[in-house]
């Protein structure tokens, strides 16, 4: 997903394999900055070579999910999207 904004952030712990529901950012280089939303096996690259991007966030028990917006993508293109985070439950965890 593009971001069409600059991002000045070096790379941390960065992967370009990363498992599906782990959430990449690349902050740019040989590509345009970008978030990747992985929902199965996943090699990170454009055409120019491989992409690491920092693990920013974990899409955790949608799995199954993840892999049905995927193949939406695939077959009827762009799709809206929308992130949230829940509110906390009061013990410092969001839920």
């Amino acid at each position: 997903m593009p971001l069409n904004l600059p991002v000045d952030l070096d790379p941390e712990n960065a992967t370009a394999h990363p498992r599906p529901g782990q959430v990449l950012l690349y902050a740019g280089g040989l590509s345009e900055p970008e978030l990747l939303i992985p929902y199965g096996a996943c090699a990170f690259a454009c055409r120019n070579g491989q992409l690491s991007g920092s693990h920013v966030i974990t899409l955790s028990g949608h799995d199954s999910r993840l892999a049905q917006i995927g193949g939406l993508l695939l077959t009827s293109g762009a799709q809206s999207l929308r992130l949230e985070v829940p509110a906390s439950s009061g013990d410092g965890e969001a839920r």
